[in-house]
């Protein structure tokens, strides 16, 4: 199996934990199957989008990937259409709104790169924010046992 799919089935299975999270705290999440872009899951009770971002290499560079462009176009966060991001960083999972990681982008002009990640096929740009840079404009951040075990949590 390839790395790029291993990274996606992991990927799937984190959002499930998260889906079940919420679920055990009383919302009412709906798994968004395919290849929809807008967000990977939605609670129809507060009517809000989530998006997960799995960047497991942030446990060891100590900076979480913001991808803005692909193909040419807006993509990422310049075109997710989600409430909510949710960082996974495999030991945390870091819960921020988009409007606070444009908000910090413009404070902060973190370095802007242009790379090709594993298992694409043309380059994109992102920017590398240090995960503690992430972490203080966050809503939240909760450890990965804290989400399995469910404690009582709320996020805005």
């Amino acid at each position: 199996m390839s790395e790029f799919k291993t990274s996606l089935d992991i990927g799937k299975i984190r959002e499930l934990m998260l889906v079940d999270f919420f679920r055990g705290q009383g919302h009412k999440p709906i798994p968004i199957p395919g290849k929809f872009t807008g967000f990977d899951f939605f609670l129809a009770n507060t009517k809000e989008g989530y998006e997960v971002k799995q960047d497991w290499k942030a446990h060891y560079s100590g900076n979480l990937v913001v991808e803005i462009e692909m193909y040419g176009k807006p993509s990422g966060l310049m075109g997710t259409t989600a409430d909510w991001w949710i960082f996974d960083t495999k030991t945390e999972f870091i819960f921020i709104t988009p409007r606070k990681l444009k908000d910090l982008i413009v404070e902060k002009n973190p370095p802007l790169r242009i790379f090709t990640g594993k298992g694409d096929t043309q380059p994109k740009k992102a920017y590398l924010i240090p995960v503690e840079t992430i972490k203080k404009y966050a809503s939240r951040t909760l450890t990965r046992d804290q989400i399995i075990q469910r404690n009582t949590y709320k996020h805005a």
